[in-house]
């Protein structure tokens, strides 16, 4: 019996009743990528891709919020010396120049240009402050940029998400903290989810009033 079955067997090899089955090449691709994700490399490599993406996410909430807060204040702090310096320096430069009344600059008094020109001078210092703050901060910080820009993103979508329409805004009732900036904690965070709800409750009951 069993020859009888190896023999019809082999009958309908040599025929080609029969044949091996091929795999498709949707299947071999597949196949071939199944075989290349579980090579060794492949892992290794996977692993350290996966490490510097746990690296990036392992900054926590309030580690993070701590950090910006830092970053907004080195800002503030900054502000002060660049707005003196500018102020001191262009009063120094313009305020101790000889001027002749009689000889008006398009027009004006040369004395009032030469307030006109140190309170430039001294606006320009102020808008330098935050970003040279922030430079400098970040140079101290260089280590923890990518999980920072990372939360950064994730934490302006929650401001996008939950903050209040600006648009329904009055002199009564002012958008609260529309960016976030001053988020410094998950307490504040909580405070300015809190904020955004009362903004919106003043707002439906003035709309209510107009109606």
């Amino acid at each position: 019996m069993a020859s009888s079955i190896a023999s019809s067997s082999r009958l309908l090899l040599s025929s080609g009743a029969v044949r091996p089955r091929r795999l498709s090449p949707p299947a071999l691709r597949s196949a071939a990528a199944f075989m290349h994700s579980s090579s060794p490399n492949h892992r290794a490599s996977g692993g350290q891709h996966v490490g510097r993406s746990s690296g990036a996410a392992s900054l926590s909430w309030d580690e993070y919020l701590k950090l910006r807060r830092s970053r907004r204040l080195a800002g503030m702090v900054t502000t002060i010396p660049t707005t003196a310096l500018a102020a001191a320096g262009s009063g120094a430069f313009f305020l101790t120049q000889e001027l002749d009344p009689t000889n008006a600059i398009a027009g004006i008094d040369p004395v009032y240009v030469s307030f006109a020109a140190v309170l430039a001078f001294t606006g320009v210092g102020w808008l330098i402050g935050p970003t040279l703050g922030s430079s400098l901060w970040t140079m101290m910080h260089s280590s923890k940029l990518p999980a920072i820009r990372e939360k950064d993103g994730e934490f302006y979508e929650h401001i996008k998400r939950n903050r209040v329409d600006p648009s329904r805004q009055s002199v009564q009732n002012p958008v609260p903290d529309f960016y976030g900036e001053k988020v410094g904690s998950i307490k504040q965070y909580r405070q300015w989810l809190r904020d955004q709800a009362a903004y919106r409750r003043k707002a439906a009951h003035g709309l209510k009033d107009e109606f």
